[in-house]
């Protein structure tokens, strides 16, 4: 009983963090494109120990559905690098919020120290606009991990603030050998009168941490596409960056090789129809 009280308080603290950040957001919410510069494809960072990295949030402006948004990058790219280590590596990164509200970053499902984990008023204040923060991050477990901000996911993350991490295995046999690797992010984006869904400045309009789209995305594209040589064995990394929806993930007429999760390799692989990842999830699928 006493566990479940403090799980409760736990969780009672971060979601009064996630408030009290709601109600600091204030003023008109821009949605201007003027100046802005077109938000990049991801790049992928290949990072030593002890490196030091410079990661930015900034304005951009993207064409969905052939309409030109205002949304957000890290380093203005949508989704933001993938930035890659090795297992048992530490990484410094310095984060710079170049936005017109506050945020932070919070690095999902990395062991860390819990005052680099990125939630506002519970392990660090937010980081305002113009303001850095230096994090701290290492990596005793190998797989696949993503970060996103924990201030206004409804609107910070649905405007395209989400990015890969890949930690690397000691073991070179720990996983199949493939012909090729590919990170996916599975997205939707409520868009409404050629632009997104107004977002209240100082609430979410819709229930915990947004709503759903109307539009889906792969890697912030609605037309995704990935080149690959017939016979060849690709390995993909898929990320839930929704707010809210799940995904029922397929290839039409393959089997996929079940292989891994949010919790590194599975002890048994099995061959699926379809994956199904809830919100923030990841699968490695064959």
């Amino acid at each position: 009983m006493m566990r479940i009280i403090v799980s409760l308080l736990i969780v009672m603290l971060v979601f009064m963090a996630a408030c009290t950040s709601l109600e600091k957001t204030t003023g008109k919410i821009s949605r201007d494109i003027t100046g802005l510069e077109a938000a990049k494809t991801s790049e992928i960072i290949e990072l030593k120990d002890k490196s030091i990295f410079e990661l930015k949030a900034n304005p951009v402006f993207k064409e969905i559905s052939g309409i030109k948004i205002r949304m957000f990058g890290y380093n203005s790219q949508i989704p933001g690098p993938l930035i890659k280590v090795e297992q048992g590596s530490t990484i410094f990164v310095n984060f710079t919020n170049n936005l017109d509200t506050e945020t932070t970053v919070h690095w999902h499902g990395i062991r860390l120290e819990n005052k680099f984990d990125g939630v506002p008023e519970v392990t660090q204040n937010p980081v305002e606009p113009g303001e850095s923060f230096l994090y701290k991050l290492d990596f005793p477990d190998e797989g696949i991990y993503w970060y996103h901000p924990h201030i206004r996911e409804d609107m910070q993350q649905e405007l395209g603030l989400y990015g890969n991490i890949f930690v690397v295995p000691y073991d070179e046999n720990y996983i199949n050998e493939a012909d090729k690797e590919a990170f996916l992010f599975l997205d939707d984006i409520k868009i409404a009168k050629n632009d997104v869904d107004v977002f209240n400045p100082n609430f979410a309009r819709f229930a915990l941490m947004g709503r759903f789209g109307n539009v889906l995305l792969v890697n912030g594209e609605t037309d995704f596409n990935l080149n690959v040589n017939k016979g060849d064995i690709v390995r993909f990394y898929i990320t839930n960056s929704a707010n809210t929806r799940t995904f029922n993930f397929s290839i039409q007429n393959h089997k996929l090789k079940l292989i891994g999760s949010d919790s590194g390799k599975f002890e048994k692989e099995e061959f699926v129809d379809s994956a199904i990842l809830s919100v923030a999830e990841r699968y490695i699928v064959e």
